[in-house]
């Protein structure tokens, strides 16, 4: 009778090969932040790939260009005057090797428009935005603001990356840019603002006029000095005097004249 042969699997290999065994997938442009089953966090995430999920869970977190928004603040500026409805957009995406260290810390996780994972929405959102737009604000007056748009947001951004640096050193948050696509002025510095962009407009048009009046003085200016150097050159080239010349310019002148005038007697004869 043939003697048979017993075979023995590791019971890691038997889950492996079992439909029961689960496996994970982090996505390009997304960093794994690994659960064991003891329920520690790995403080460094795993990289895009495939992973064999037996006693660990993978989280996929996105690490790529994301939008958040804060809208409807009202920042004081320097004077305390509020701006209201301010709207805020703020552009960023995560290192992937602070992620799972900011993760362990914050427990924070958010999902984004589009289904996937991310952390830290919620913290712009509700801390770091509102309170990046108000320092950002009360450091300049509301027309100043209005007329400089630009700056203000970049002050915004500066604000943003400083509180994100004092308040989670080490952070994963790269501010990529700030806009501040709507806000809506207080009545009275409306229509100092409207004012001013008016009293500028007709600056603009007193210039333009006056650079006008001075390219035609230049160009007259211009036509007198080529005369008189034509009128130089003529009493040169004829051994006449310059008053000579310009009398003899006169006849020649007034002789054209009567030409034309006899000219026109004739043709009215002969009709």
């Amino acid at each position: 009778m043939p003697t048979k042969k017993i075979v023995i699997i590791p019971a890691l290999a038997i889950l492996a090969l079992s439909p029961l065994a689960g496996c994970s997938r982090i996505p390009t442009g997304s960093v794994g932040v690994i659960q064991n089953i003891s329920g520690t966090i790995e403080s460094v995430g795993a990289k895009p790939g495939v992973y064999l999920s037996l006693f660990s869970s993978y989280l996929p977190i996105d690490t790529t260009m994301t939008r958040v928004g804060v809208n409807k603040l009202q920042p004081k500026d320097a004077n305390g005057v509020p701006l209201k409805n301010v709207e805020a957009v703020v552009t960023f995406s995560l290192d992937p090797n602070k992620v799972a260290a900011f993760y362990i810390k914050t427990k924070e996780l958010d999902r984004e428009s589009n289904g996937l994972y991310t952390t830290g929405l919620k913290i712009l959102q509700e801390s770091v935005i509102p309170y990046a737009v108000q320092l950002a604000t009360e450091k300049s007056d509301l027309s100043n603001i209005s007329s400089h748009l630009g700056d203000y947001a970049e002050t915004i951004k500066i604000a943003t990356i400083s509180r994100l640096d004092q308040l989670y050193p080490n952070h994963p948050f790269i501010i990529q840019s700030v806009t501040v696509p709507d806000f809506e002025l207080p009545e009275s510095i409306q229509k100092q603002v409207n004012a001013k962009a008016g009293y500028l407009a007709e600056l603009q048009t007193i210039e333009a006029e006056k650079r006008v009046v001075e390219q035609s003085q230049m160009l007259l200016q211009e036509r007198a000095t080529v005369s008189a150097n034509a009128l130089a050159q003529a009493a040169h080239a004829t051994g006449l005097t310059v008053d000579q010349v310009i009398a003899w310019e006169r006849v020649l002148a007034l002789k054209d004249l009567a030409a034309t005038k006899s000219n026109a007697s004739v043709m009215v004869l002969e009709k």
